[in-house]
């Protein structure tokens, strides 16, 4: 599935946030909103944990456990 990260645009934010220069980035999934990040390199980094695979193996392992 594909993972792309958008640097998220003025008319996706609240007039606080563009006053007050706030830069966002949105990972994406299918399409579909996964998460939202203040910094690039945390974006960048969530996509390389969706791409691994790592992400799913811990939440079967949680749900596992419960």
């Amino acid at each position: 599935m594909e993972i792309i990260i958008n640097e998220r645009t003025d008319d996706h934010m609240s007039h606080d946030a563009i006053n007050a220069s706030v830069t966002m980035w949105d990972v994406l999934q299918g399409g579909v909103l996964v998460g939202v990040y203040h910094r690039e390199s945390d974006a960048l980094a969530y996509k390389q944990l969706l791409e691994s695979g790592e992400l799913e193996t811990l939440t079967h392992a949680k749900a596992a456990l419960l």
